[in-house]
């Protein structure tokens, strides 16, 4: 029986121009996707965008708040001397197609951590259950949003809201 070798011969033939450029911009894109996921992950990126900074004592979001008589100023103490842990307050004032902050109140904190707090309720009257959450992550969790709804069983213009920087906020209705 003969055998037979082949040999093959290979020509490696040379990738015209538009290839080269399309397989560098997609791997520069999908190390730009890498590096900015693991240097601002998503849930930053996405909370920035969630959130609104204050300006002269306004918050425009989807609603708008506004702090008076001296109550941001208040809430940047606390802020300020909670910065390791998450705290919380109820914020009181009236509601007229804006929501005017006018006091704070500090409820009992019974726990608090970096992440979380464990807190007595706000009262009925509460126009924003605020509370801090670590840097730029002011996204609302599953359970803020539950304590949400349990609060609007009772007053149905009752906002929760979340500090994540000296001057940023989310406020969920």
């Amino acid at each position: 029986m003969e055998t037979e070798t082949f040999e093959t011969e290979f020509i490696e033939e040379e990738k015209p121009l538009w290839k080269k450029i399309f397989i560098l911009c997609l791997g520069l894109f999908l190390l730009f996707l890498l590096l900015g996921y693991f240097l601002l992950p998503l849930d930053t990126f996405a909370s920035l965008i969630d959130s609104e900074t204050l300006e002269n004592g306004l918050v425009e979001q989807d609603v708008s708040v506004q702090f008076e008589n001296g109550s941001y100023e208040v809430l940047l103490d606390k802020y300020n001397n909670y910065l390791s842990e998450e705290f919380k307050v109820c914020l009181f004032g009236k509601y007229d197609g804006i929501y005017h902050v006018q006091s704070v109140y500090d409820v009992v904190m019974y726990e608090q951590a970096f992440d979380h707090v464990v807190s007595e309720a706000c009262p009925e009257e509460t126009l924003i259950a605020l509370h801090s959450h670590p840097y730029r992550k002011c996204l609302a969790s599953a359970q803020d949003l539950k304590t949400l709804e349990k609060a609007q069983e009772v007053n149905p213009n009752t906002l929760i809201g979340v500090m994540c920087e000296p001057e940023r906020f989310s406020f969920y209705r």
